[in-house]
């Protein structure tokens, strides 16, 4: 889930899991040696990916 805030409204938005699509989730620059994680890589949202009208608001 994600949560999207402004000053006037708030709003909870469900993206399921049929719009999860591997291009989705861009691998992030791993972590250096020194940090306490050393190698961690993670990922990033490309919410560009994601068709419009696939967010579905819950709240």
């Amino acid at each position: 889930m994600r949560l999207l805030k402004s000053e006037e409204e708030y709003a909870v938005y469900y993206l399921p899991t049929d719009f999860q699509s591997p291009e989705l989730f861009v691998p992030r620059k791993p972590l250096s040696d020194q940090a306490k994680r050393a190698g961690w890589q993670g990922f990033l949202y490309d919410l560009s990916k994601v068709p419009q009208g696939a967010f579905i608001r819950i709240v």
